[in-house]
């Protein structure tokens, strides 16, 4: 049984490129920081131009700022690694993807519609003591009477 790798290099498909660039992409993304990973949506490549897709508009600002930190990573995983030699990243954007939340808060209260079964005043009086005793009682009769 043949993996997945002897295959690709049988068949050179169009694809191998596309997986070429996303192990590229993969390899750029872990030399990030953690706080930059998570909050990074996508990558993807368009012409020689690189674009991430964020989560937050402050992470663009975080990019812009670290991008000559990206381009010397970039050539070094080329040039050191000598990987993604056939990637060519001229010029680095990124920009938010705005995604609407949904509330998940039920405005409509569901009432629990319950009903209680009128007493009909039998019970056992435990009652010792002849005060309370005769307040059970009247208890009694008011619900008999009801």
């Amino acid at each position: 049984m043949k993996n997945i790798k002897t295959i690709l290099k049988h068949l050179q498909l169009p694809y191998n490129d596309k997986i070429k660039i996303q192990r590229c992409l993969k390899l750029l993304t872990k030399g990030l920081p953690i706080h930059l990973t998570n909050n990074i949506n996508h990558m993807y490549l368009k012409g020689e131009t690189l674009y991430f897709v964020t989560k937050h508009q402050a992470i663009n600002f975080e990019l812009y700022q670290k991008l000559n930190d990206i381009k010397s990573m970039l050539r070094f995983i080329q040039n050191k690694m000598n990987k993604c030699n056939s990637v060519k990243i001229t010029s680095i954007k990124c920009f938010t993807k705005y995604i609407k939340k949904e509330n998940k808060i039920n405005y409509k209260k569901e009432l629990n519609k319950f009903y209680i079964k009128n007493s009909k005043g039998e019970f056992k009086n435990l009652a010792k003591n002849k005060k309370i005793y005769d307040c059970f009682e009247e208890i009694r009769d008011k619900l008999k009477n009801n």
